[in-house]
C-alpha cells in the first residue's frame, strides 16, 4: 500500500507538470488597432504660422540616430495636425543647425539675416523654433536561476533497490535584463523672442528580460531579446508624441493582441471581434463575466471592445478591474493611456 501511494504522488506530480502549460494556454487570440484624435492640452501661441524643428542635443554615449528620430517624428505630427485642425502651419527642419545659442549660430545656419553688419538680426521667415534633448541609458543586469533539468525515473518506482539520487536533477542558467531609460526635452522657443512658449520634460523606461522555466528552462542570450534599438526607439517616439500632443491635435494609435480564457463565451467573443461585430462580441465578454467576475482577460477584452466603440468611459472601468485582477503590463499600459487621454478625445 505505501510502494502505491508512492508511486501515484510522484506520477500525479509529473501529471501535473505536463498539464499546466496546456492549461494557461489562450484558446482565441485575435490583434486590433484602437486609434481616436486627441485635442492639444494648450495648442500653439496665436498666429503662428511657421516652425523649424533642429535636430536634437545628445546625452553622453546617446547615438546620434535619436536626434534624427526625435526630430523626425516632430514634424511628421506637425504635418498631420494641419489635416485634423485646418491650420496651415509650414514645418521647416534645419538640419545643419545644432543649437540655438545666439545669433551667430543662426545666421550661420541660415534661420536669420541682416541687411547691414552690425544691424539688429531679422528672423527669416520663421516665427518657432523646435529645440529638444535626448539622452539614453542602457543597464544590463546579470543572475541565475535554477531549473529542472532531468528526472530521475528509476525512483519514480519507489524500489528502493534501484532507487539512485533525487527524483529531479536541477541546474543553473544565466539570466539577463535589460533597462533602456529616455530622457527627453522637449521646447517651442519664440523665435523673435526668445521666450519658451511651450515645454515637455520626460522619462520612459522599458524592460526586457529572459524567462527561465522551473522545468527544463534554457539558458538565454542577449541575442534572444528584443532587438535594444526597437524599444528605445519606441521611448524616444513616446517622448516627441507628449510633447506635439501639447500644441496640436494628434492621432493616438494603440496596438493590442487580445487572448481569451478558457470561457467559451470569452472565446466566442473574440472570434466575434474578428468579424467586427462590437455589440455582440460585448455581450460575450459580459456572460463570461457573469458566470466569473475575476476573469481578467474577458474584462481586459469587454474594455478593448468597449473602446472600439466610441465608449471611453466605459472601456476605462473594465481596464481598471482587469488590472485589479492581474497586474500585466498590458493592462496596466492601456489604463494609464486612455486615463491621461480621456477628457482630451475628441468625440465624433
Amino acid at each position: 500500500m505505501a510502494y502505491t501511494s508512492r508511486t501515484s504522488g510522484r506520477l500525479v506530480v509529473l501529471a501535473c507538470l505536463a498539464v499546466v502549460p496546456l492549461a494557461c494556454s489562450s484558446r482565441e487570440s485575435h490583434f486590433v488597432e484602437i486609434s481616436y484624435t486627441l485635442e492639444p492640452s494648450k495648442a500653439l501661441p496665436p498666429g503662428l504660422t511657421s516652425i523649424a524643428v533642429l535636430p536634437a542635443e545628445l546625452g553622453p554615449a546617446t547615438d546620434p540616430k535619436w536626434s534624427q528620430l526625435a526630430s523626425n517624428v516632430v514634424i511628421n505630427l506637425l504635418h498631420e495636425a494641419n489635416a485634423l485642425s485646418g491650420v496651415e502651419l509650414t514645418v521647416v527642419a534645419r538640419e545643419e543647425t545644432k543649437k540655438l545659442v545666439a545669433e551667430a549660430d543662426l545666421a550661420a545656419a541660415g534661420l536669420i539675416q541682416s541687411d547691414h553688419p552690425g544691424a539688429d538680426a531679422v528672423l527669416h521667415e520663421i516665427e518657432g523654433i523646435v529645440v529638444s534633448r535626448i539622452d539614453v541609458k542602457v543597464e544590463t543586469h546579470r543572475g541565475r536561476e535554477r531549473t529542472i533539468d532531468s528526472i530521475n525515473f528509476s525512483a519514480l518506482t519507489g524500489d528502493k533497490k534501484h532507487h539512485r539520487g533525487p527524483l529531479f536533477h536541477t541546474s543553473e542558467v544565466e539570466t539577463l535584463s535589460r533597462t533602456m531609460t529616455v530622457h527627453s526635452t522637449f521646447k517651442l522657443i519664440d523665435a523673435k523672442t526668445g521666450k519658451e512658449w511651450e515645454s515637455s520634460v520626460s522619462k520612459h523606461q522599458g524592460t526586457d528580460e529572459t524567462r527561465v522555466s522551473p522545468f527544463f528552462g534554457s539558458g538565454k542570450t542577449e541575442a534572444d531579446l528584443t532587438p535594444r534599438d526597437r524599444i528605445i526607439g519606441t521611448l524616444v517616439e513616446r517622448g516627441a508624441r507628449e510633447f506635439v500632443g501639447k500644441l496640436v491635435p494628434r492621432v493616438v494609435r494603440q496596438r493590442i493582441t487580445l487572448k481569451s480564457s478558457s470561457h467559451d463565451d470569452c472565446e466566442a467573443g473574440v472570434r466575434l471581434l474578428r468579424a467586427d461585430m462590437y455589440e455582440e462580441a460585448l455581450a460575450r465578454f459580459r456572460a463570461a463575466l457573469a458566470d466569473d467576475p475575476n476573469d481578467h482577460r474577458a474584462l481586459f477584452a469587454a474594455g478593448v471592445t468597449c473602446e472600439l466603440m466610441g465608449r471611453y468611459d466605459e472601456a476605462l472601468r473594465y481596464y481598471r478591474l482587469a488590472c485589479a485582477e492581474d497586474d500585466k503590463d498590458e493592462y496596466l499600459e492601456n489604463k494609464q493611456r486612455l486615463a491621461a487621454h480621456l477628457d482630451r478625445i475628441r468625440r465624433e
